[in-house]
């Protein structure tokens, strides 16, 4: 399948094949789109929770609908006729629809139903196609935010921005461990729909490689309604009590195994040298002035935050922390792995 991907010639790209962001009614965004693709058939595709915003289109004798699951092999069953792709639905749902629209060359728009626009807006992702799990580029996509779906969704989209937030202060922070550079920095919007879902379109991806966004993902998968909010609050209490009171504890090393046993992680865990231990616990001490009063400063501001969320929708901040304490194992570049590394995180 990769090798067909690859055989794919080079042309420009097709009517309406940009990335921008649209605020209106999807429904009224997809009739819009029947009638500037005129010439062929246009592909529905969604999820088993999305489904329903295709209804009114799907008996179209132009429309061809298909609900996806895991895999993107399904789409290349289409036929040659497709001349536009519309997919609503979660992450791979969308990154699904837009792998098939870059092999097709076809214009592709959006309707996101996570509140961090996940599937919308990354060039390039992880997918599996007949089973096979590789990286495939992404077809550039309109990305229609219908308020009406997403409102539930604003306050998780807002806490998803504190966690960028909070992702340009670990890579500052690791950047003096000596471990990696600094993304972005992030400047929150008010609290309302279009600033929040702009802020999030724009975002770079270099943020959300932050271990937050793992944790929040972890979250998720265990079914926690707001983990965004959650992930936000237990980390930044895990690095303001280590920038605070955290010391590296004297001749005590982790069990390396146990913990990525415990923790299921298919990832393998870095051992740092003796050398990179001592460098880092310098560090730690030279740095821990300025980071401890920005963390304690964010800390100030949460209860604040978590208001204004719990404002739009409940919040949850409480819960098992055996995420967080396992951390490390699914983000061996985070700052939580230079917490596990020092024995600060076996509670």
């Amino acid at each position: 399948m990769q090798q067909v991907f690859s055989s794919v010639p080079k042309k420009n790209p097709p009517l309406g094949a940009e990335k921008k962001l649209i605020f209106t009614s999807a429904k009224e965004d997809i009739a819009t789109r029947f009638k500037l693709f005129s010439g062929g058939k246009i592909a529905l595709v969604s999820d088993q929770g999305r489904f329903s915003l295709f209804r009114d289109f799907a008996l179209s004798p132009r429309a061809i609908c298909l609900i996806l699951e895991d895999d993107a092999l399904p789409l290349f069953s289409l036929p040659e006729g497709v001349c536009c792709v519309l997919a609503a639905g979660g992450r791979e749902t969308l990154l699904s629809a837009r792998c098939f629209a870059e092999v097709r060359r076809l214009p592709c728009a959006v309707y996101p139903s996570d509140a961090l626009l996940a599937g919308a807006t990354e060039e390039s992702a992880l997918l599996p196609v007949g089973g096979d799990l590789s990286s495939h580029a992404l077809a550039p996509a309109a990305v229609c935010c219908d308020e009406s779906l997403l409102s539930p969704a604003l306050g998780e989209g807002y806490a998803a921005l504190l966690l960028a937030r909070l992702s340009h202060f670990e890579s500052r922070a690791l950047a003096e461990f000596g471990m990696g550079e600094v993304r972005p920095a992030v400047t929150l919007p008010e609290l309302s729909f279009r600033p929040v879902f702009s802020a999030l379109f724009a975002l770079p991806e270099e943020l959300k490689e932050g271990e937050c966004f793992t944790l929040a993902s972890l979250l998720k998968k265990d079914g926690e309604k707001t983990p965004n909010v959650r992930a936000y609050h237990e980390l930044l209490a895990l690095y303001a009590a280590f920038f605070l009171k955290g010391k590296p504890r004297k001749h005590f090393v982790p069990d390396y195994a146990l913990r990525l046993q415990r923790s299921k992680s298919p990832l393998s865990a870095y051992v740092p040298t003796p050398e990179e231990y001592a460098a880092r616990a310098l560090a730690l001490e030279r740095i821990r002035g300025p980071f401890a009063a920005e963390a304690v400063r964010l800390l100030n501001e949460r209860d604040m935050e978590e208001q204004r969320i719990s404002a739009l929708s409940p919040v949850n901040t409480r819960g098992d922390r055996t995420r967080l304490k396992f951390l490390p194992e699914y983000a061996p570049n985070g700052l939580s792995s230079v917490v596990r590394d020092f024995g600060l995180t076996d509670f």
